[in-house]
């Protein structure tokens, strides 16, 4: 019996760590869904369900651009970015004012993400480099035909806000075009957010062993008190 308990004790808090399934929540410039309204100002604030910290957005210097070709990294969050003409196929990407741009389009070409570790949400601007667009986000891969999420850029190229919330960690995206004659698809700024601080294995071993100590010390003194109670009484 003391053997279960204590097993109970101590595995019962690790159960508290199984991980949740995976759900995604996204909004883009439309916001028909439940975060209407999301901006990068209420990002960080929306996605402080999942997220404990959410990173300055990017703005795109032309520092940050290194390789032939030319791909670019984010020395603040350790994010990177790659142009691809096509699905395969790997180009080099342009900055664009404080934006960075596509060299090429056509049939999947677009930018792929490879995002730092423990990413669970990100949010973006989306424009393009000239005319108009009509970009796909797709998570996890380059198969744009296989995505859900669609941004209308109009053809003044307004920048269409984008983000996705997400319960598991997000390795990668690409953003590109399914079609030749949208315009190259254009990141004005972009910002990730990590996962809530789940406590450590040595935390819940040390739960544990407070709680197998606290219930052997309870045992015990009840113990001693029916010993006391049994004992006789000598005069």
């Amino acid at each position: 019996m003391f053997t279960r308990d204590v097993l109970i004790s101590v595995v019962a808090p690790a159960g508290l760590a199984a991980p949740a399934h995976a759900t995604i929540t996204y909004c883009n410039s439309g916001c028909s869904n439940s975060n209407t309204g999301v901006t990068f100002t209420s990002f960080g604030t929306t996605a402080a369900g999942l997220g404990d910290t959410m990173t300055s957005p990017i703005t795109f210097v032309s520092g940050g651009l290194s390789g032939t070709p030319a791909i670019y990294v984010d020395a603040g969050t350790g994010a990177s970015f790659a142009g691809y003409s096509n699905a395969t196929t790997q180009n080099s990407l342009q900055i664009v004012g404080t934006s960075l741009g596509q060299t090429a389009n056509g049939t999947n070409s677009g930018i792929q993400v490879t995002m730092p570790a423990n990413t669970y949400a990100f949010a973006m601007m989306i424009s393009t480099v000239s005319g108009f667009g009509s970009p796909w986000v797709e998570i996890g891969d380059r198969n744009l035909s296989n995505s859900n999420y669609s941004i209308a850029v109009p053809a003044d190229g307004t920048p269409q806000f984008f983000c996705i919330i997400s319960s598991t960690p997000i390795s990668s995206l690409f953003l590109g075009n399914l079609g030749n004659f949208d315009g190259k698809v254009e990141i004005q700024s972009f910002e990730t957010g990590g996962p809530a601080p789940t406590p450590e294995v040595s935390t819940f071993l040390l739960i544990g062993t407070g709680l197998v100590l606290m219930r052997f010390l309870r045992r015990r003194q009840q113990r001693r008190r029916q010993t006391t109670r049994l004992d006789p009484v000598f005069s």
